[in-house]
């Protein structure tokens, strides 16, 4: 479709006996380009791997002196998503691999690790950091710029073996990938319709090896289910830590009952006790620390103000909610950690100018506490206040656990 547009003209070109009017015909401008994605990345897709890591070192490389490690640990495997070229053959690198993975961190007077940190030619994950946060170095004077580094290499999901596949599902308990499961599940016919309902549970008791060892045992098994509801050749897949535990585990698994149906195999159940919490870094003055008293992380409540700060606010006069403030990662691990904020209260009762002053011995548990101040709503007030200090720790024993 053409528009027309109709001008009129200047007086001087009426006075040299042009037409009264002009007329432009034009055409109406074009939508804006359809978005496409860059040729680089249409050609690309999400692939799923198991990423394992080899031995980890045993002594840290620090900018004075090495340090050696009195209670380190295997990395755990982990599920790694990445970006292919589309269509590549299974195991093809992706552009985010690493042949290694590397930490830098300090260690403080007591050994423990903090300023836990990925390397900045690493792509390390915070499984990887959470695990890592457990570490415990010789005691001694506190050193800086340290670095550790361990390699890895990546494993089609379908090609990962399943004592693989049951270490990261133990390991993770609850928060398991959805992606290991699935796999696990297709290797037998167990999870297919119809499944076979249970008649009987029989659970291992694992509380005395909950909060014992610095690595938790684990274990994952496999079973068949006869016709009549049996079960048949129960086998330990893969375990770690105590073998106790997986022997009491494989009992619990035979003792269970089900309804009687089709016959199945490769059934699969996991167990894992809970290591021993890792225990907070001390707060140094050197990191700011506000007050070596923590406030407890459930619930959380203003500190008194430092001396010289204006800050009105008491500690009743804040209440957060902790629902899911507590770093997953970190979680799992049973690592223990604090945070230091200054923050300011507005007359309307909002939280501004949330600050991070200190975290320890990871960036994540700041983040975390700073949301969690965030949602703190105290009482409106006059004039509001300024400069105020929070301390918060993050403790297992203030945490709900499965």
């Amino acid at each position: 479709m053409r528009l027309m547009l109709v001008m009129p003209l200047a007086p001087w070109l009426l006075a040299l006996g042009a037409a009264p009017a002009l007329a432009l015909a034009f055409d109406p401008p074009l939508p804006p380009p359809l978005s496409i994605p860059p040729i680089s990345e249409a050609r690309r897709e999400l692939v799923t791997r198991v990423v394992t890591y080899g031995p980890s070192p045993t002594v840290a490389r620090c900018a004075t002196r090495n340090v050696g490690a009195v209670h380190g640990a295997q990395f755990p495997p982990e599920v790694n998503v990445g970006l292919a070229p589309r269509g590549s053959p299974p195991g093809a690198p992706t552009r985010d691999d690493r042949p290694t993975a590397a930490l830098t961190f300090a260690i403080d007077a007591n050994g423990a690790p903090v300023d836990i940190r990925p390397a900045a030619d690493s792509m390390t994950s915070q499984d990887m950091v959470a695990a890592f946060a457990r570490w415990r170095f010789m005691v001694g004077p506190p050193v800086a710029d340290c670095r550790i580094e361990v390699s890895r290499s990546y494993t089609p999901l379908s090609q990962a073996s399943t004592a693989t596949l049951l270490e990261i599902v133990a390991r993770r308990r609850r928060d398991a990938p959805s992606a290991a499961r699935r796999e696990i599940s297709a290797r037998g016919d167990c999870g297919k319709a119809p499944q076979r309902l249970p008649a009987q549970i029989s659970y291992p008791d694992l509380r005395s090896f909950d909060d014992r060892d610095f690595v938790a045992p684990w274990a994952g098994l496999l079973y068949d289910i006869d016709a009549e509801g049996e079960v048949r050749n129960v086998r330990v897949v893969a375990q770690g830590g105590d073998p106790v535990l997986a022997d009491l585990a494989g009992a619990s698994v035979a003792d269970s009952r089900f309804h009687p149906g089709r016959p199945v195999n490769g059934c699969y159940v996991t167990y894992a006790a809970r290591p021993r919490p890792s225990g907070a870094p001390m707060r140094s003055p050197a990191r700011r620390a506000p007050s070596p008293a923590a406030l407890p992380a459930r619930p959380v409540k203003a500190a008194a103000p430092a001396k010289g700060e204006a800050c009105g606010v008491t500690r009743e006069a804040l209440n957060i909610s902790t629902q899911g403030a507590y770093p997953p990662a970190l979680a799992r691990e049973r690592v223990e950690g604090w945070a230091s904020l200054r923050f300011d209260v507005s007359p309307e009762g909002r939280i501004d100018g949330v600050q991070i002053l200190a975290a320890q011995p990871v960036d994540a548990f700041g983040a975390a506490a700073a949301a969690m101040l965030r949602r703190a709503r105290p009482a409106p007030s006059a004039e509001g206040a300024k400069g105020c200090v929070v301390p918060v720790s993050f403790a297992m024993k203030d945490l709900v656990e499965d």
